[in-house]
C-alpha cells in the first residue's frame, strides 16, 4: 500500500493512546509541511476503509487493524517462501461473524483442555439462545459462566467437560435459561 508508512503512525499513536491523533497532529506525525498534502493523505486512508470519519472526528476503520495476508504455508517439509502478501486481512473479519453480538471471554482452567480451549485463551462467543448439539457453549448456571459441550445422554441434555477430571452436568431444562452464546472461536497468545 501507498500509505504503508503513515497507516504504521497511525496504528503506534493509536496503541499508545487508545484514539486517533487530529488532524494538525497527523499532519506532524505524516512529516507534511502543508495541511492539504495530509488532509489528501487522510482521504485516501479514509477512502481505503482503514480510517471512518464520525462527527468531524476520525475513528479507525473496519481494515485499521489488517495486517498482510499471506496465502499458505508449508507446516511439513520446505517450500519456496512467496515473497508477497496476498492480501489485507483484519483479524476481526476473520473470527466476527456478527460484531453487535459478539463478546470475548477469558479462559480459566482446563476443564476445556482436550478441546483444544486451555487456561488463558480467550474464546470468541456469539450470543445466542439456543445451539446444537456438540457446539461448545457458553451458559450461566448458578451465578458462573461455563464452557463446555452441549451434548444429550440418556434423553437429556448435559453439558460436557473436554477433560476426564470434570464431570458432566445434567440440565434439568435445556439450555436456554442459562444460555449465554456459542463459542465460535479461540485466540491463544504464545
Amino acid at each position: 500500500m501507498i500509505y504503508e508508512s503513515q497507516l504504521q503512525k497511525l496504528r503506534l499513536f493509536y496503541r499508545e493512546n487508545k484514539e486517533l491523533p487530529t488532524y494538525d497532529a497527523m499532519r506532524q506525525l505524516f512529516g507534511c509541511k502543508s495541511k492539504s498534502t495530509a488532509y489528501y493523505t487522510i482521504n485516501k486512508l479514509v477512502t481505503a476503509g482503514y480510517l471512518k470519519k464520525k462527527n468531524q472526528k476520525l475513528i479507525p476503520g473496519r481494515k485499521f487493524m489488517s495486517l498482510p495476508h499471506y496465502r499458505s504455508v508449508q507446516a511439513g517439509f520446505p517450500s519456496p517462501a512467496e515473497e508477497e502478501a496476498s492480501d489485507q486481512m483484519s483479524l476481526d473479519d476473520y473470527l466476527v461473524d456478527q460484531p453487535h453480538s459478539t463478546f470475548f471471554l477469558k479462559m480459566k482452567g482446563d476443564s476445556m483442555s482436550q478441546a483444544g480451549i486451555f487456561d488463558g485463551d480467550i474464546v470468541i462467543v456469539q450470543r445466542s439462545t439456543g445451539a446444537y448439539l456438540n457446539d461448545t457453549v457458553v451458559v450461566s448456571l448458578e451465578g458462573q459462566m461455563l464452557v463446555k459441550t452441549l451434548k444429550k445422554s440418556n434423553g437429556q441434555f448435559i453439558l460436557e467437560s473436554a477433560h476426564p477430571d470434570y464431570p458432566d452436568l445434567p440440565l434439568e431444562d435445556y439450555v436456554h435459561q442459562g444460555m449465554m452464546g456459542v463459542v465460535k472461536g479461540v485466540v491463544r497468545k504464545l
